[in-house]
């Protein structure tokens, strides 16, 4: 089953979603807020309540078209705090489909995550944090159904330290409870909590991050980060990493394995120099860490399903760069999609600066659109080694925008906005398609699905025509329109020759 998130079909969408603990500056406390925009031309009908807690004042209802972002303000007792289990999950649905980000916003402690729709989860998941937490590192569990089994195993990390319902737990033990539609369970602790390993009978979602945390020695201001994770069987095998825009500190990366024994490559240019790192990563669950340059432009294969993030480092001290942690999901490969809509969040003080890093096929980089037109011509493309890949990033203004190629090719993206002492990142959207056991070729296609029905790396690439327009030794495999006319010969009726 192929979720397109961040890529409509006008199906309408369930999301359910929470906000994590943050740090409340000075007293001044910011309310969370959610991002709504779509793709559709038509009116998108969209509810968003808290059925979980009684006599919750949060019910509102609006409309959003093409072009229009809708903000939703979400009161600071819907965020949640240290250890706890609560019903604050807030429901989001529509009649059309819908994009949602979700922006935890405290003065100077700032981050977002791409909200991901309830047929979109799974039942399986490993958390990431980063570490030294300054504050705690945090995962938040959300019920999706009712009756729902869970099952957290803690990553064996010295001094962990979880109290919930007055039961201490520690490190490589197990949290089994049961959780309902609506519940919220967040785990936090001084000690790092990335790698935990979270089981449940039928789906629930899941955030994870730092409640404000110092990335990398380049200062001392800190920021939120938060991402909503994608299920192990979403995980990939190759992605490309492209360095946070314009910074010099470098990036940090984590890399999270699902399985024993896992071997990854890290091929790269820095500067039009070869790099290149082997990782070893020996059990599920464990993670390797790593500061690469900011010029690093990179393709990752790894031997078996991984997970990777990004860290946007800390603001340095007395520098003009500009920014500040964040934490963002790098897409895989495999889950590249042909055209997305996405918005831009609001800094606390003003706007932030915005980017759209890009990854396409280099055959095709000039069909690129963003918003309809070409890329500036000022844009610098970045090849990937030992792929037919570039990468690169551009400016984006505020508000709501759409990437597609005129090539129906898919398309890798993050948004990243920087500002004095606040970031944030997070990928525009993605596939979420099983990958462990392989791409799969559909039996069925649909015309102009937006899906590698052939396991090409292309979408929608044929003509429909009768032809093997892409040369894979299969025929109209993958169209993007239409049915192929036949031609019925004149017969003419009644006459003899």
């Amino acid at each position: 089953m192929y979720i397109s998130i961040g890529v409509l079909d006008n199906k309408g969408t369930e999301f359910l979603v929470a906000f994590m603990d943050n740090k409340v500056l000075h007293g001044h406390d910011i309310k969370p807020e959610l991002f709504v925009t779509t793709d559709s031309r038509h009116l998108v009908h969209i509810n968003i309540s808290s059925p979980g807690i009684s006599n919750s004042q949060l019910r509102t209802q609006f409309t959003v078209s093409r072009g229009q972002v809708h903000l939703v303000q979400i009161d600071t007792n819907y965020r949640l705090d240290h250890t706890e289990s609560s019903q604050k999950a807030i429901l989001i649905q529509s009649d059309k489909d819908i994009v949602v980000y979700g922006v935890n916003r405290e003065s100077h402690s700032d981050d977002g995550y791409l909200a991901l729709p309830t047929d979109a989860l799974g039942t399986e998941y490993y958390t990431i944090s980063y570490s030294p937490s300054y504050y705690y590192t945090l995962f938040t569990v959300i019920g999706v159904y009712n009756d729902t089994s869970v099952s957290i195993h803690l990553p064996n990390t010295p001094h962990l330290n979880v109290t919930l319902n007055g039961h201490n737990y520690h490190r490589n033990q197990w949290i089994n409870l049961t959780l309902n539609r609506f519940s919220t369970l967040e785990i936090s602790s001084v000690a790092d909590l990335t790698g935990s390993h979270i089981l449940s009978d039928k789906a629930v979602g899941v955030l994870s991050g730092n409640k404000k945390a110092v990335v990398g020695n380049t200062g001392k201001s800190r920021d939120h980060l938060v991402e909503m994770l994608l299920p192990v069987s979403s995980w990939g095998k190759k992605f490309v990493t492209i360095p946070i825009p314009e910074r010099h500190a470098g990036d940090i990366f984590r890399f999270l394995a699902s399985e024993d024994n896992t071997q990854i490559t890290v091929h790269g240019l820095i500067e039009g120099k070869q790099f290149h790192d082997q990782i070893k990563i020996a059990k599920a669950g464990h993670y390797v860490q790593k500061q690469y340059s900011s010029g690093l432009y990179s393709h990752v294969v790894s031997d078996k399903p991984i997970t990777l993030f990004q860290f946007s480092m800390t603001q340095q001290r007395g520098g003009n760069d500009l920014a500040d942690p964040s934490l963002i999901t790098i897409p895989p490969i495999e889950q590249y999609a042909a055209r997305y809509t996405f918005t831009t969040p609001q800094y606390s003080m003003g706007n932030y600066t915005n980017y759209f890093m890009f990854v396409v096929k280099s055959s095709l980089k000039h069909g690129l659109r963003l918003d309809h037109h070409q890329l500036p011509r000022n844009t610098i493309y970045h090849h990937i080694p030992g792929t037919h890949l570039v990468a690169g990033y551009v400016k984006v203004s505020v508000g709501t925008h759409s990437v597609t190629n005129v090539n129906h090719t898919v398309v890798g993206g993050i948004l990243f906005g920087m500002a004095e002492l606040e970031s944030y990142g997070f990928p525009v959207g993605l596939l979420l398609k099983p990958l462990n056991s392989g791409c799969q070729r559909q039996k069925a296609m649909e015309y102009g699905d937006e899906i590698d029905n052939d396991c090409d790396g292309d979408v929608d690439e044929e003509e429909c025509d009768g032809k093997d327009d892409d040369g894979d030794g299969h025929i109209d495999e993958d169209c993007r329109c239409c049915a192929p006319k036949i031609s019925i010969p004149n017969v003419i009726v009644g006459r003899r020759r």
